[in-house]
């Protein structure tokens, strides 16, 4: 009974314990929420205003791409004269615009010019001399032919010039004072070949024809004397290409340079202040998608455009593609690079997220990468404290890398797809060199898990070779019995299962019967 007693009492304090923890628990537990849960409210509070933040800068630095990409086009183009005469000038060894020039001011030569007019005055003043009357009557029927003749000796002398390198070299004076007029008044106001009028944006004959009135004077063509001063004007956009000008032209003036490092700027915050960075990397990536082929959309329906005014103005739809084209070629171009560097970037962000392939593709680059640095050190490859070094700074070295990188996209403007693949092509081999370079303390634990587990798997191999055996399945087919023990064999006595009190052969208890008995 004392025993039983003692057994009893240990249970209650036992018990009594235990309630006493468990309500100490129970109020530690409370202490603790009540702690947490306003560091978890403001956490969470925190968190929201950055997600808002950085998706707001991400926003506006998307609206910003098309702008900054015409922005920068405008500086490189407008203001500055080398560029803007590099972009035009080669349209005068353009056949199409060539072409255009020649039909045009033939067109400016007839309205000023009556060639049947002067023929017949010559012919008349001919004939007053004293001629007969079959003589008369047949310079009269020669007047049209040598009208058409001398048309024809202008219109070849007009074509010959247009199309000599002497007149490329007129292009090219014409061209650099229209910019110097454009950059003065930042409207043309008379000054120069491409003018800006109330019409809308034009280009103008009259320099181009005088040019060509004294190559044909000079060539000895001498009827071209008798071409009058034209004052005409070829319209090749419509009125609201003035506005367009004057904006495109004020962007480029005040912030033109800035613009793009602005953008790039609201992208960067946005990554920084980002709760989950990643989503923030994939956000920006999709973000120069849209803003890049948005702009070479409007480009590619800009074409229609002005093959559509073209033919409402009656001039060649070859000839407004060719000098369109050539305006907006480093646009476009720019909107398809940033397009592709959007995509680039998303994927960068995809593969640096938490998603379960994204883990287990880096999981699979780092496996490969710490192979790599383990056959390197054993092959006797030291990269001492510098190796270290970089694998504690791992993050910063790919920071730096990427950062190279964009300055030296920006030192290639105008981008190709070339320069875009050359960029990214030598920022992955360096970037990856630099990762072999690395010293980190889990290489050895790789490796180690690495001997481990092929271990592993050839004592698995070794098994499974062994249990398909023919000889031992068949011996296991056959043995059925369990094994008997060696006499020399310990034997462990049976335990006495008879009651605890009374001794004698009355309480011993009697081995059962055999089965069968």
């Amino acid at each position: 009974m004392t025993a039983d007693a003692t057994t009893a009492d240990d249970t209650a304090a036992l018990r009594a314990r235990l309630e006493a923890l468990e309500a100490e628990n129970a109020r530690l537990r409370a202490t603790t929420d009540e702690d947490a849960t306003p560091a978890s409210d403001e956490r969470l509070k925190g968190s929201r205003w950055r997600a808002f933040f950085s998706a707001l800068c991400i926003v506006l630095a998307t609206i910003l791409v098309p702008t900054s990409i015409v922005g920068a086009w405008a500086r490189s183009e407008l203001v500055d004269e080398e560029t803007f005469v590099a972009t035009l000038a080669p349209l005068a060894q353009d056949p199409h615009v060539q072409n255009l020039i020649i039909s045009e001011a033939m067109d400016a030569v007839d309205a000023k010019v009556d060639f049947t007019e002067i023929t017949g005055n010559v012919i008349d003043g001919i004939s007053d001399l004293g001629l007969g009357p079959r003589a008369a009557a047949a310079l009269k029927l020669l007047q049209q032919p040598a009208a058409d003749g001398l048309h024809n000796l202008v219109e070849t002398g007009v074509t010959r010039v247009v199309q000599s390198d002497a007149f490329a070299d007129v292009w090219t004076t014409a061209v650099r004072a229209a910019h110097r007029a454009l950059v003065t008044t930042a409207t043309s106001d008379g000054a120069g070949v491409f003018v800006l009028t109330d019409e809308g944006l034009g280009m103008k004959l009259g320099p181009i024809i005088e040019q060509v009135k004294q190559k044909l004077v000079d060539s000895g063509v001498g009827v071209a004397s008798l071409i009058p001063a034209v004052d005409k004007t070829i319209i090749i956009g419509d009125g609201s290409a003035v506005s367009t000008i004057r904006t495109v032209y004020a962007i480029a003036d005040v912030a033109g340079w800035w613009l793009p490092f602005i953008t790039i700027g609201l992208f960067v915050a946005g990554i920084l202040i980002a709760r989950r960075r990643p989503v923030a990397v994939l956000g920006t990536g999709i973000a120069l998608f849209i803003g890049g082929a948005a702009l070479a959309s409007t480009f590619s329906v800009g074409t229609l455009v002005v093959a559509n005014a073209a033919s409402q103005l009656d001039l060649s739809v070859s000839a407004l593609d060719v000098i369109y084209n050539a305006l907006v070629d480093d646009m476009h171009r720019t909107a398809l690079i940033v397009a592709l560097l959007g995509v680039l970037i998303a994927v960068i962000g995809w593969v640096s997220g938490r998603w379960k392939p994204a883990r287990r593709f880096r999981g699979f680059v780092s496996g490969l990468n710490a192979s790599a640095r383990a056959a390197l050190a054993a092959r006797g490859l030291d990269t001492g404290r510098f190796g270290v070094w970089m694998g504690r700074q791992r993050v910063l070295v790919r920071a730096i890398v990427i950062v190279l990188a964009v300055i030296w996209l920006m030192a290639l403007r105008p981008l190709s797809g070339g320069d875009v693949a050359l960029v990214v092509i030598v920022a992955l081999v360096v970037a990856w060199v630099l990762e072999l370079l690395q010293k980190r303390p889990d290489d050895a634990a790789r490796a180690a898990a690495a001997r481990r587990s092929d271990d592993a798997s050839a004592a698995e191999g070794a098994s499974a070779s062994a249990s398909d055996d023919p000889a031992e399945t068949a011996d296991e087919g056959t043995n059925d019995t369990l094994p008997l023990p060696s006499p020399d064999a310990d034997t462990t006595p049976l335990p006495d299962l008879g009651p605890a009190a009374g001794t004698g052969d009355e309480g011993a208890a009697s081995p059962r019967p055999p089965k069968g008995a």
